[in-house]
């Protein structure tokens, strides 16, 4: 049999005292799949790009379009062109519009409006904060804001919802991870420029992946700067991260990139900053006007599709099922900058992102358990045909060669947006599109993402009937004649771990273990030959999203009651002391059959140490001690 100790929390004030307190751990709540809906939810968000923007990728890549039209509101005529799909979400079942206007500004979407008058959609529009808010949480709320109602209230977003039901959730972006679309998903602020506050909230939060752009130390050609940058996270968050004091494994290196791709050595947790300053190509270094898509040299660092892969690496670990947001975060910004041949770029990247979750839904997952919705937050720059205005005409082009096109603003638009989907609960999805818009047809609204997982996973669990649910097993009368079990001395208000002496370029703390009973009263014919071992094993301590990982917590084991036969375990050094800690179990201490019987006292001396510039803080963290029979 196995008995365990009661979870003790230990508490680092300051990083000086370190104290211990019982909590009884009761059965979790209901788990993932008792929940309906998708086991895996992937959403992908081509951040600006409209249906021209497909389009105008398509006609390089393939020399086809599918989505142009030639309307004339003088006449009230609508022409459609024959298209041929090329995208591997072109195929996909569920193919409709989408409404992106936020809470303020324009506020809505009239489709009559929209086609009589050529300027109509090209102000008042939506921002990434309010459409990715939209998206997330199915709130609409005021441009520039995060995670908000229009009232300054909190509101959960389908990453949160899926967390809380015990699914893996992450995010990944070709631009700034704290920038408004990945922001949506992780943080909850009433401005989307107060970028270290929302790096800090989606470090501390319950997201399992965070990547993007953003290095303080890189500028846009992928070349180390001077003097850092802390544009998008704090210098200590930075500091933080590469002290190992976060929840995550910090990558940054392309090499390490390509090799969570590819399976290798994949984390529990990942936070990923590929080394450039705010995209991983758009902003790159040479003047692409005039010149064909990747003719100037790109930067040496991973695709979003690579991204993607190690993203998906991490997550499917979870057996709950994961949610996972990846924008192509940079076709916005060549929108705004009306860059073509870097718009086609940014396109063609995200396109393969989604051919790689397609590939992986394929081969390691199916359609029937997972939902994937391609999508945009809205349009930027509106494209259209070269002799567009009045009227809009269409973009032309052949393989190999720049389209035909132009832009007309250098903003978002009102445009409805394309919305892509296929798998478990995609005809939901598409049962919400009851608007009908005279060119582009059937067509949702932004909040209706959100609802569809809402509406199968629950926006919450209601309370537990009857108390906190509790667990035990009685053995069966009369089948025991002695026992084996385990207690830990009462220890008040806890055990204090003093000093904080320099050790190098550490500090260290030490103190002891509460004292640890073993009472064997087995007969022989009940123990056999055999005795028992006593191991421990830590968990990490935290502070919000500052870590102390359990690898810097290690003991010395002893014995209190002499024996022959029961052994304390060996010294286990912290990883800065040049061991591995207590992150893995580690013996206490063993008895042979000669010195199982009766009660044994154990106890261990505990030593924490930390760098010496280890952020102040309350951290919490377990410790827990095991007892099992030896044979």
């Amino acid at each position: 049999m196995t008995s365990r100790l009661p979870r003790k929390w230990l508490q680092v004030a300051g990083i000086g005292a370190v104290a211990t307190a019982v909590a009884i751990v009761p059965v979790a709540p209901a788990a993932a799949d008792e929940h309906e809906g998708p086991k895996n939810v992937i959403i992908l968000i081509g951040d600006g790009m409209g249906y021209n923007h497909v389009d105008a990728a398509s006609l390089y890549e393939h020399g086809t379009s599918n989505h142009q039209v030639h309307v004339d509101p003088e006449a009230g005529t609508v022409e459609h062109l024959p298209g041929t799909p090329s995208q591997v979400y072109e195929h996909f079942p569920v193919q409709v519009g989408m409404s992106t206007h936020a809470a303020n500004g324009r506020a809505e979407y009239d489709p009559t409006k929209a086609w009589a008058d050529f300027d109509w959609i090209a102000s008042g529009a939506t921002d990434s904060a309010a459409a990715g808010t939209a998206i997330a949480t199915g709130v609409k709320t005021n441009n520039g804001a995060l995670g908000i109602d229009v009232d300054g209230n909190a509101v959960k977003n389908v990453a949160e919802r899926a967390a809380e039901i015990g699914k893996a959730t992450g995010v990944v972006s070709s631009v700034p991870f704290s920038h408004a679309t990945p922001a949506a998903w992780g943080a909850h602020n009433g401005s989307r420029n107060d970028l270290h506050g929302i790096s800090a909230e989606m470090l501390a939060g319950p997201l399992d992946v965070i990547v993007g752009a953003g290095h303080p130390m890189y500028d846009d050609g992928h070349q180390p700067r001077e003097t850092p940058r802390f544009d998008y996270l704090s210098e200590s968050m930075w500091n933080d991260l590469n002290d190992g004091q976060t929840p995550f494994t910090f990558v940054e290196e392309t090499e390490d990139f390509e090799a969570l791709a590819a399976g290798e050595d994949v984390p529990d947790r990942l936070f990923g900053l590929v080394q450039v300053a705010s995209t991983l190509q758009q902003a790159r270094p040479g003047d692409s006007a005039g010149t064909l898509p990747f003719e100037v040299e790109q930067n040496d660092v991973p695709s979003l599709a690579t991204l993607t892969e190690g993203a998906l690496n991490v997550l499917e670990q979870n057996d709950e099922g994961l949610f996972l947001m990846v924008e192509g975060g940079a076709i916005d910004w060549t929108g705004h900058a009306n860059e073509t041949t870097r718009n086609i770029e940014e396109t063609l990247d995200f396109n393969d992102s989604v051919e790689s979750v397609v590939e992986w839904v394929e081969t390691e997952s199916s359609w029937d358990e997972t939902l994937v919705i391609v999508t945009a937050d809205h349009e930027t720059g509106y494209l259209d045909g070269s002799a567009s205005d009045p009227t809009w005409t269409p973009i032309t082009g052949a393989k190999g060669q720049l389209p035909d096109q132009k832009w007309f603003s250098g903003n978002h638009t009102n445009q409805l947006v394309p919305v892509f989907a296929k798998g478990a609960t995609s005809e939901l999805l598409e049962s919400y599109a009851t608007g009908e818009d005279p060119v582009r047809g059937a067509y949702l609204d932004n909040v209706d993402l959100a609802r569809v997982s809402f509406e199968t996973w629950g926006y919450e669990d209601g309370p537990v009937e009857g108390g906190i649910p509790l667990r035990a097993t009685v053995p069966q009368a009369g089948t025991v004649e002695g026992s084996l079990t385990m207690s830990v001395a009462d220890f008040g208000d806890g055990v204090e771990l003093t000093g904080g002496a320099n050790v190098g370029d550490r500090l260290r703390f030490t103190g002891s273990l509460p004292t640890v009973s073993v009472s064997d009263s087995r007969s022989n014919a009940q123990a056999g030959q055999g005795g028992w071992a006593v191991s421990g094993q830590a968990g990490d301590l935290t502070a919000g999203p500052r870590v102390l990982h359990a690898d810097r917590l290690g003991w010395t084991p002893g014995v209190l009651t002499a024996k022959p036969g029961v052994s304390a375990g060996e010294k286990v050094a912290t990883s800065l002391g040049g061991g591995s800690g207590l992150a893995a179990p580690a013996a206490l201490a063993t008895a042979t059959s000669d010195g199982r019987l009766g009660t044994t006292d154990l106890t261990a001396d505990l030593a924490l140490e930390v760098p010496v510039d280890t952020q102040a803080g309350e951290y919490e963290g377990a410790l827990t001690v095991s007892l099992f029979p030896v044979d």
